[in-house]
């Protein structure tokens, strides 16, 4: 609770050690190990659970998380959809908005985009108002230039919750400039630069091309030496050589 996770992890070792018979805490550690993005050791951990004790949604739902930050994601998603089946059968209650984001966001970087868009669905069915479903499913629809209308829709809702949250300012500057309102697209990537904790290399390039296509060439290539500095990117740095002088 107090985020001091290293600690926390030597802790929860410990307790294994004295008792190996108790089951919470292998999940208590594997979560906390892809937590610290320890996915390796997170599924070693859990390896140790399923030969001591039998398989439950919990267990289904780490290994999945485990191999998501491995970018297994075709892995990942067998074991979610294994912790779906398990708690339909057993604990329909498991399956809270929290699940069905995280099988969203897997989809979602395994190329799933179909896969992806129902299961942020069902997490918006059960939170309607929960901000990074919205700006996430609204995102990712923006950036394949699909479903516009209802992607602004989303987002604006997410900077209505979070107004000074920058990645919801800069998908909803992202998506106006897909709708090609370009010059209110601008107002809420600058804002999204403002609210920016540190330099965020996706938000200078989404400025990069909302300035290119209000023809202000200069401040374009600013932006993109800024995405440079922050991220080097080939794809950027050839948008910023054939940036037209003004």
């Amino acid at each position: 609770e107090e985020k001091q996770y290293a600690k926390a992890a030597d802790y929860f070792k410990r307790a294994m050690l004295l008792n190996p018979d108790f089951e919470q805490v292998y999940y208590d550690l594997a979560g906390l190990q892809i937590t610290l993005e320890q996915p390796n050791e997170a599924l070693v951990t859990l390896e140790k659970a399923a030969g001591k004790f039998k398989a439950n949604f919990v267990a289904s739902f780490y290994r999945g998380m485990a191999h998501s930050v491995l970018k297994k994601y075709s892995e990942a998603i067998k074991h979610l959809i294994a912790a779906e089946v398990w708690a339909k059968a057993n604990e329909p209650q498991r399956l809270t908005q929290i699940f069905y984001f995280q099988m969203g966001a897997t989809y979602e970087r395994g190329g799933q985009h179909a896969d992806a868009e129902q299961a942020f669905r069902k997490c918006l069915e059960l939170a309607p108002n929960f901000p990074d479903a919205l700006n996430y499913l609204g995102y990712m629809w923006a950036e394949r230039g699909v479903n516009l209308s209802e992607a602004r829709t989303m987002i604006a809702k997410a900077v209505e919750l979070e107004p000074k949250n920058a990645a919801y300012l800069d998908s909803l500057g992202w998506v106006l400039f897909k709708l090609d309102q370009p010059q209110e697209a601008l107002k809420h990537l600058l804002e999204a630069v403002k609210h920016s904790e540190k330099p965020d290399a996706t938000i200078y390039d989404h400025l990069g091309d909302v300035y290119t296509s209000l023809k202000q060439y200069e401040q374009a290539r600013e932006a993109w030496r800024k995405s440079l500095e922050t991220e080097p990117s080939e794809l950027i740095r050839k948008k910023l050589e054939a940036s037209p002088r003004e």
